[in-house]
């Protein structure tokens, strides 16, 4: 199995908010993965099956200063976002494969 390299897909949001209310990401059609870098002093819990909706109790929780990988474009058009306790923010970068 080769090594698997990426770059830059564009499309990146910084600052994007995370409170009470679902929340998706904007992907680039280009992008197959995402780095996610939780902000702030609260936590965010998320699903990526692309049915079920994060709740306090249904999800991964990723805490505070944090970083979440997505690795696949599956994985980074299902994903869904919650606030775990109070109001959160996320930086995402997305990425697409160069290897040959």
């Amino acid at each position: 199995m080769g090594v698997r390299s990426r770059s830059t897909a564009g499309g990146a949001q910084y600052a994007l908010a995370v409170s009470s209310s679902v929340v998706t990401l904007t992907v680039p059609s280009a992008a197959y993965a995402a780095s996610i870098f939780v902000r702030g002093s609260e936590g965010v819990t998320f699903t990526t099956d692309g049915a079920t909706d994060p709740t306090a109790t249904k999800g991964f929780t990723a805490a505070a200063n944090s970083e979440i990988s997505l690795n696949s474009k599956d994985e980074i058009t299902k994903a869904r976002f919650i606030r775990a306790s109070g109001d959160a923010t996320m930086d995402v970068e997305y990425f697409t494969d160069v290897s040959s």
